[in-house]
C-alpha cells in the first residue's frame, strides 16, 4: 500500500516509509555498530550543505562514526564541502563522470584527480572531528603503498574495482584531525586518486555524500563500474538518490528518466539487495522568463537597466510526478521535497542568484527537513514496535516481554 507519513513540523511528505523498516532496524542498533548511508546526487549534493545538515541530525541522534567519504574537490578545480580541506604542492587534473571526453574512469566518487608528478603528495585537514581509520583509493602502479607521515599500520590491497584500483587501510597510533599522504616515486605514468573513507572508531552513522555538478541518472549509469564500486566500498544500509534537476533543465523526458532510474535500480538489486532506498524529488527551480527594461537617472545621465523575472520550470513537475509514480509502482520510499518546499515559506529566501540552486541557508534547511522526515518515520516505527524499560529508559524488544 502506498501510504504517506506526514511530519507537520518538518512540512515533509515521506511516502512508502514502511520500505525503510529494515534500515530503521539497523539504526536501532547504531550504538553497537556502524550504519552507512550513501547520498548520491548532483550539484545540490556536491556543495555539501544539504548532506551535512542531514548527516548532523543522524549523528546527533544515532551516533557519529566519522566523516565518511571525502574527496579533494578543490584540487580538481571545483567546489566541495567546507567541513574539510585538501592541499598539495603539485598541480592536478580532474575527470568527472559528466565530462564528454574523459582521460580516465572517474571512479567510485564520480570524479578522479590525476598527476604525472612522480612523487605525489596530498594533505588533509578537518575543521572538527577526528580520524582513527583511513581508507584511501588510488592507482599508483604495482606495489606502491602510500607513506603516512605519522606512526601507523598500513595494509595495501586490491580495491575491488577496475582501472588497477588500489586500496590502503591506514590505522594511526592516535586519533588525528589532519594527515599527509606521500607515495614513493612511480614509473607507471599518471597517478590517480579516487578519494578516501574516514572513520573515528566509534559506532553510529557514516553519512557518505557523492554529488557531481551537472550529474544526471544516466551519468552514473554510463560507466558500468561506477555504482557497483560505490556499493562495494561503502556498503550502504540506506541509499538516498537526489537527482532530476539537470534532466528537467536539459529537456529530459519522463520516459527517459524512468528508464535510467530502472537501470540504476537493477544495479542496486544486484549489488546491494539488502539496502533500503529513498528517492527525493528535486526543487521546482526557476527559469529566466524575461528581462524588463527600465530607465534610471544616475547623476546627470539616464541609463537603461533590466529587471529579470523568473517562472517555475514546468518540466520539473513532470519529472517529479514520474519519480513518485516509479516509487509507487515499484515499492520504494520517496520524500517529496518538491511539495514540501512549496508549502514552506522559508524557501522564499533560500534561492541563490540563478534560482536553480539554493544558498547555504536553503540547502541547510532542505537537509534538516530530509532528516526530520526520516527521523519522524523512525520514531513512529519505534513507538509501534518497542516498549521502554521504566528503570533504564532503554528500548525493550516486545519479544523479551513475558
Amino acid at each position: 500500500m502506498f501510504t504517506a507519513y506526514s511530519n507537520v513540523a518538518a512540512q515533509a511528505q515521506l511516502y512508502n516509509d514502511s520500505t525503510l523498516y529494515p534500515f530503521f532496524e539497523q539504526l536501532r542498533q547504531a550504538d553497537s555498530q556502524v550504519v552507512n548511508i550513501l547520498h548520491l546526487g548532483d550539484s545540490h549534493i556536491q556543495a555539501g550543505f544539504l548532506p551535512e545538515a542531514a548527516a548532523r541530525g543522524f549523528r546527533e541522534k544515532f551516533g557519529d562514526a566519522g566523516a565518511g567519504w571525502v574527496f579533494p574537490y578543490n584540487l580538481g578545480g571545483t567546489n566541495g564541502p567546507d567541513s574539510y580541506r585538501w592541499s598539495s604542492p603539485i598541480r592536478w587534473s580532474a575527470d568527472r563522470v559528466v565530462d564528454r571526453n574523459q582521460a580516465y574512469w572517474p571512479g567510485p566518487g564520480g570524479i578522479v584527480i590525476s598527476t604525472m608528478q612522480p612523487r605525489p603528495v596530498l594533505s588533509f585537514s578537518a575543521k572538527q572531528g577526528s580520524v582513527s581509520r583511513i581508507k584511501v583509493f588510488y592507482d599508483a602502479g604495482p606495489g606502491k603503498a602510500p607513506v603516512f607521515m605519522s606512526h601507523a599500520d598500513i595494509i595495501q590491497e586490491d580495491a575491488g574495482f577496475p582501472e588497477n584500483g588500489q586500496q590502503a587501510t591506514i590505522v594511526p597510533d592516535s586519533n588525528l584531525n589532519a594527515f599527509q599522504l606521500r607515495w614513493p616515486e612511480h614509473t607507471g605514468g599518471s597517478f590517480r586518486f579516487y578519494g578516501a573513507l574516514l572513520q573515528n572508531g566509534a559506532c553510529g552513522v557514516l553519512y557518505h555524500a557523492i554529488g557531481i555538478n551537472g550529474a544526471q541518472w544516466m551519468h552514473y549509469n554510463q560507466h558500468a563500474a561506477t555504482l557497483p564500486a560505490q556499493l562495494h566500498i561503502l556498503q550502504p544500509q540506506l541509499l538516498i538518490f537526489s537527482l532530476g534537476t539537470n534532466e528537467a533543465f536539459g529537456g529530459g523526458t519522463a520516459a527517459q528518466l524512468r528508464q535510467e532510474m530502472e537501470r540504476t535500480m537493477q544495479t542496486v538489486r544486484e549489488y546491494a539487495p539488502e539496502a533500503a532506498v529513498l528517492f527525493t524529488t528535486p526543487p521546482y527551480g526557476m527559469m529566466k522568463k524575461r528581462q524588463i527594461p527600465y530607465r534610471k537617472k544616475v547623476g546627470t545621465k539616464t541609463r537603461t537597466y533590466y529587471r529579470v523575472s523568473y517562472a517555475a520550470n514546468p518540466q520539473v513537475a513532470v519529472l517529479r510526478k514520474e519519480i513518485l509514480e516509479y516509487c509507487r509502482n515499484n515499492g520504494y520510499a520517496c520524500w517529496d521535497f518538491y511539495e514540501a518546499m512549496r508549502n514552506d515559506k522559508r524557501f522564499a529566501r533560500a534561492w541563490s542568484n540563478d534560482r536553480v540552486h539554493f544558498n547555504a541557508y536553503g540547502y541547510t534547511l532542505q537537509g534538516k527537513l530530509l532528516y526530520d522526515a526520516v527521523a519522524a518515520a523512525y520514531d513512529e516505527w519505534i513507538k509501534n514496535n518497542e516498549l521502554t524499560d521504566v528503570f533504564t529508559g532503554k528500548p525493550v524488544e516486545r519479544s523479551e516481554v513475558q
